[in-house]
């Protein structure tokens, strides 16, 4: 069963970091990106995700790594953080880098198994080959990747998403605020990616034409030949899957530039 991505927006609801006064620039660069990213969801919220929505959120959300990094980069983070003697801080940074990593990397192998199958189609219709059909196979083995990736998400939300407030130094306290926000934010994005697949895949598996499904994701009201559809089709997944590749090195590079600070 498909899940929904407003419900996952309407769960994780962004925090308002409340940052001191005098927080360092890029703190205060990461703030401006969350909002730009709360004003941008509230755009969305009531229309049907597609391949542009997504594309979009994977976009802020490597803006947003990158105000990460250079958060990491600042000589006094480094230093509140390998200094820090708070275990459950350091296990929960390191646990969110991963866990996110993971679900990242679960996610591009869902997009990577529909974008061989939409190729696979291509190829039937250049052959001119008829009843070309999804196999049974294919399909349970996406829903089943794209049900774990859901619950991965779920499972971090739920780990980190009620913890209290800390009681740190003011700007690792700061640090912090900004890293569980961006991983909520993280959540969301991931989960509305799976959403627009999991609707894909299996409106895919129902539909009576197989054509349909594949016009619902292009631009509505044209009439063009199923290979139009299934090209343009083509062309947004390679978009989300180049827009997630550069997500995915975007989360190794934080990863590293975490570990590197805390085995310092």
């Amino acid at each position: 069963m498909a899940f929904s991505s407003s419900k996952i927006r309407h769960a994780i609801r962004i925090r308002s970091i409340s940052l001191p006064t005098r927080s360092h620039p890029s703190t205060l660069q990461v703030e401006e990106e969350l909002a730009r990213f709360k004003t941008w969801e509230t755009s969305i919220s009531c229309i049907s995700t597609d391949a542009e929505t997504v594309c979009s959120g994977l976009t802020s959300l490597e803006r947003l790594y990158t105000c990460v990094d250079n958060l990491f980069s600042l000589s006094v983070t480094q230093q509140a953080l390998s200094h820090h003697q708070c275990q459950k801080v350091v296990d929960e940074l390191r646990d969110r880098s991963m866990t996110l990593l993971d679900i990242c990397g679960s996610v591009r192998d869902v997009v990577s198994h529909v974008k061989e199958h939409v190729r696979d189609v291509q190829s039937a219709l250049r052959r001119r080959k008829k009843g070309f059909i999804m196999e049974t196979s294919f399909l349970k083995k996406l829903m089943k990747d794209v049900k774990r990736g859901a619950a991965d998400l779920k499972h971090i939300d739920h780990t980190y998403g009620l913890l209290k407030p800390l009681n740190l130094d003011t700007h690792l306290a700061s640090v912090i605020r900004v890293v569980r926000d961006v991983s909520e934010i993280s959540i969301s994005v991931f989960g509305m990616l799976l959403s627009f697949f999991s609707v894909l895949i299996s409106k895919t598996k129902t539909t009576s034409s197989k054509w349909s499904i594949i016009s619902k994701f292009i631009q509505r009201g044209r009439k063009e030949q199923p290979r139009s559809y299934i090209e343009a089709l083509d062309c947004s997944i390679e978009g989300i899957e180049n827009d997630l590749e550069c997500m995915f090195r975007k989360l190794i590079k934080t990863r590293a530039s975490l570990l590197n600070i805390l085995s310092q």
